[in-house]
């Protein structure tokens, strides 16, 4: 199984902890995108190592047109030689009309013409006439028609999904799923395994040419009652969206979102970390002791072929979040020096 490492903060911070997550042999980086375009920050994590993965995870698909993507994507490829991985998603529509004044009314269609429509670019600029009229987006133009580029890869594309549309979107069109934070290795096998292979059968594409990577929520710390209450609000914060929802009904949960809904609305932040018990945050994230932690990243063996280690952000401020990334760093490099050992590497 593949470890990578969710990164970020300032741009010195990202190349920093790039250069780190290389020495240290991890798989990949990622790059969120909330305050900080993930394509400017996987520019400085590239620019900053020569041999480690880097990938977006996840840049926001909608806001921008499948040719900016696509031009993005190819320069950030070359940069990196060859090492970028492109994972976007369709984020929730609140957050779509608030904050970027974009509407989408049907996202897994949109999801798999944008794919498309990556491709057709991509096609173009190899030198294949090629255009894209979809339903969505027309494409009639893809290229400006320069010097042809026909060694040049299709980038890989990773689609975050939750449910069980975009899950077999997934499977229809991307070269992985990205999994979300809140998805515990059970959810992973359950619901999202069947409908991603539901979608590479429906498209004719083989088993395995759509692996899951999951986005394991990691809170360590030597004070564990503190760096469990965070992944409890962390988890908290991301249960009160609807979208969530299945996962909490898979593990029982059902009607905890309008509790924490309650307290979130009222900022209470105590109530939200109380209503998420023992059980259920163990079954989604590694929280605790560091010395306590390596043997619990075994779960997600046989849910997902990448595991990324993603840290809480919510409520923490920058001081803390740091912390708790430095920490996942340390568990990370610890898994991969005892993977190399029991190898005889």
């Amino acid at each position: 199984m593949k470890v990578g490492l969710a990164i970020g903060g300032s741009l010195q911070d990202v190349a920093a902890l790039a250069r780190r997550a290389e020495a240290a042999g991890l798989e990949s980086v990622w790059l969120a995108e909330l305050d900080h375009s993930a394509f400017v920050q996987a520019a400085a994590a590239i620019s900053a190592t020569s041999r480690i993965g880097v990938g977006t995870g996840v840049a926001l698909a909608f806001p921008r047109s499948p040719t900016i993507t696509a031009m993005t994507a190819w320069d950030l490829d070359e940069l990196s030689g060859d090492r970028f991985m492109l994972g976007l998603g369709p984020q929730v529509k609140r957050v779509m009309e608030a904050r970027f004044s974009v509407r989408v009314e049907r996202p897994a269609p949109q999801m798999r013409e944008y794919v498309q429509a990556l491709r057709a670019v991509w096609a173009a600029n190899r030198g294949e006439a090629v255009v894209h009229q979809g339903e969505i987006y027309k494409i009639t133009m893809p290229t400006f028609h320069g010097q042809p580029r026909p060694e040049r890869r299709d980038t890989p594309i990773l689609l975050a999904a939750v449910g069980p549309i975009l899950s077999r979107t997934c499977g229809e069109v991307a070269d992985g799923l990205l999994g979300h934070p809140l998805a515990s290795p059970h959810y992973l096998r359950e619901a999202v395994q069947p409908m991603i292979s539901i979608g590479l059968e429906r498209s004719g594409r083989p088993i395995g040419a759509c692996p899951i990577t999951a986005m394991a929520m990691v809170s360590l710390g030597d004070d564990e009652a503190a760096a469990r209450r965070a992944a409890r609000i962390q988890i908290a914060f991301y249960a009160t969206t609807p979208s969530y929802k299945p996962i909490l009904t898979m593990h029982g949960r059902g009607n905890l979102p309008r509790d924490l809904r309650r307290a979130f609305v009222n900022r209470d932040l105590d109530r939200m970390a109380d209503l998420i018990d023992d059980e259920l945050l163990d079954a989604i994230a590694i929280a605790g002791r560091p010395d306590e932690a390596p043997g619990r990243l075994r779960a997600w063996e046989g849910a997902a072929e990448r595991v990324v280690l993603g840290v809480p952000w919510y409520a923490l401020d920058q001081g803390r979040q740091r912390e708790a990334i430095e920490a996942a760093l340390e568990f990370g490099a610890r898994v991969v020096a005892t993977a190399r050992g029991s190898r005889g590497c």
